[in-house]
């Protein structure tokens, strides 16, 4: 089986759909959204109806939450907190429904699925450092933990006596050990490199293929420059930061 993994598409339909499209290519037998599907971008209700279209098993993320207004923005910062204001007057009552039942946590198969962390997941803190991924592992009940939030592609990997991680893709990582993976942002990366990112975990080969994929990064800056919405979520497409 081949299984796609993305999130924090964040509203970006331009990058969603070259997504959706370079996952149709690897010829992927599943798929499945980290959460943070709308905030940031444009085109929330776009990309909710592709995400429902394809039928990915969904985990919540914190803007979708926000969204929903299922938690406050108090920790939102400026920018963030006036795209999700407008994200919420441009959604419907059935978006902000769906949005507000989808869980904090999903358990497949021999992977889980959550959106910052299974510490407290409900209060989306960050898995930044070894340490905040020891605290994350200590709960994972499968070998293979995906996660989103961040919007940095990384792969922390449990050994006997130690934790690693990787940041290089040039290459597939074999699956050995426990991990917890984050395939990066679909809609707003943050590494440096603009284009969309997810992975693929190939159960046979027992490998995690890293991608990333370009789309037409100038129509998406376009839409949030011409929606009102803060300058630099249209400048943050443009230079991946």
């Amino acid at each position: 089986m081949r299984h796609a993994f993305f999130g924090d598409i964040h509203g970006n339909f331009d990058a969603f759909e070259a997504v959706a499209a370079d996952i149709k290519a690897q010829n992927v037998d599943r798929t499945y959204c980290l959460g943070d599907i709308v905030g940031y971008g444009a085109q929330p209700s776009e990309c909710l109806a592709l995400i429902r279209q394809m039928g990915s098993p969904t985990v919540a993320g914190n803007h979708d939450f926000a969204a929903a207004e299922k938690i406050p923005l108090t920790h939102f910062n400026d920018f963030a907190r006036a795209a999700m204001l407008w994200t919420r007057d441009h959604l419907s009552v059935d978006e902000r429904t769906w949005l507000a039942d989808l869980p904090l946590v999903r358990h497949l198969e021999d992977f889980t699925l959550v959106h910052a962390t299974l510490v407290q997941p409900e209060l989306f803190y960050y898995i930044e450092t070894i340490e905040d991924a020891r605290d994350c592992f200590r709960l994972m009940e499968k070998p293979l933990c995906f996660i989103g939030h961040s919007h940095l592609p990384v792969v922390f990997i449990e050994h006997p006596d130690a934790i690693d991680y990787q940041l290089d893709f040039g290459e597939p990582i074999p699956v050995a050990s426990r991990m917890i993976v984050n395939p990066g942002s679909v809609g707003q990366p943050r590494d440096e490199d603009p284009r969309a990112a997810y992975c693929i975990y190939d159960t046979e080969q027992q490998s995690l293929v890293f991608r990333r994929v370009s789309y037409d990064i100038a129509s998406a800056a376009r839409k949030v420059r011409e929606a009102g919405l803060p300058e630099i979520l249209a400048f943050r497409l443009e230079i991946g930061r």
